[in-house]
């Protein structure tokens, strides 16, 4: 972590001896849409919101006896809520800071999914800053670091039945779970705009992050955007945005997953300068943390940006 806050450091020293430009998220005529799931490159001030659901499919939990063998298998889907909060506030011509909340909640939608994976809730924030280090007409070099920290409660139905099984009724046994989930991320950004009417971005980053009862895990992600304007293309003020990321570690499901891949497909209005309105859908392979099954979710959010 010392690691990563002294790299952050160097990268903001030599974003000071940029020379003066007035902080926005254009570049050659081309205004970025912003994604959820891949953070932009800009140390601008604005204010965010994403509110949406969807559904995890497949979920196998197998059922192991005192021998250790499998006797069954726990099958079914799962429904989710998400609902975000985040404000970052510029500081000068190349550094902002920001401030995220987020809450996800799930729960099994039949009754296997109900006793495998009963009802959970996910509380967390992030602290981060971003240093504008590079900047052209066309392209745009930051770098980034966020703190995040989760609470993690769940009620586990199926997890309280298998610690009887395993151990007896003892006072141990508890039908309410909870943990934590903290990690701090250093991270490279990158915005390119070749035209007035299409933008790029491209994000890498790494550090560490820690589950409970799971220890601490290496975090290596990245991902990128493709953005196309089609007001500026003289049609309609209709922003289509595709975007793709893979994580190795997710606050929202770190309980439940490790490695999470997403495929995102949005349209947003851009009709207004500083106000940006729009859906995104996202379909997500995750790895699941306690097996070495994968399982499919579908992520569907209304985003909101304003920029002051």
């Amino acid at each position: 972590m010392r690691r990563s806050l002294l790299a952050f450091a160097l990268l903001a020293m030599s974003a000071g001896y940029l020379p003066a430009q007035e902080p926005s998220r254009e570049l050659n005529g081309y205004e970025f849409i912003p994604s959820r799931i891949v953070a932009d490159p800009f140390a601008i001030t604005y204010f965010g919101t994403n509110t949406g659901g969807g559904m995890a499919f497949g979920l196998d939990t197998p059922f192991i006896d005192l021998d250790g063998d499998t006797i069954g298998t726990l099958t079914g889907d799962v429904a989710f809520l998400a609902l975000g909060f985040e404000y970052q506030q510029r500081l000068g011509q190349w550094l902002a800071v920001r401030v995220a909340f987020t809450g996800n909640g799930r729960i099994g939608t039949d009754e296997q999914s109900m006793l495998a994976q009963g009802v959970t809730g996910t509380f967390g924030w992030n602290l981060g800053a971003t240093a504008r280090i590079y900047q052209s007409q066309k392209v745009i070099i930051s770098g980034a670091l966020d703190f995040a920290r989760s609470n993690i409660v769940g009620i586990d139905p199926f997890g309280f039945a298998q610690s009887i099984i395993d151990d007896g009724l003892t006072e141990d046994n508890s039908l309410v779970e909870s943990g934590n989930a903290i990690s701090g991320i250093l991270g490279a950004r990158i915005g390119w705009a070749p035209a007035s009417w299409i933008g790029v971005t491209a994000l890498l980053e790494g550090g560490r992050g820690d589950v409970t009862e799971s220890g601490s895990e290496a975090v290596i992600g990245g991902g990128g955007t493709v953005g196309v304007d089609l007001k500026n293309l003289n049609v309609i003020p209709i922003g289509i945005l595709l975007s793709f990321d893979s994580d190795a570690f997710s606050q929202a499901g770190a309980d439940l997953a490790t490695r999470s891949t997403g495929y995102g497909f949005g349209l947003f209005w851009t009709g207004w300068e500083d106000f940006v309105i729009g859906l995104e859908t996202t379909m997500r392979v995750l790895d699941r943390r306690d097996s070495e099954d994968d399982f499919e979710a579908f992520v569907a959010t209304f985003n909101l940006r304003y920029w002051p």
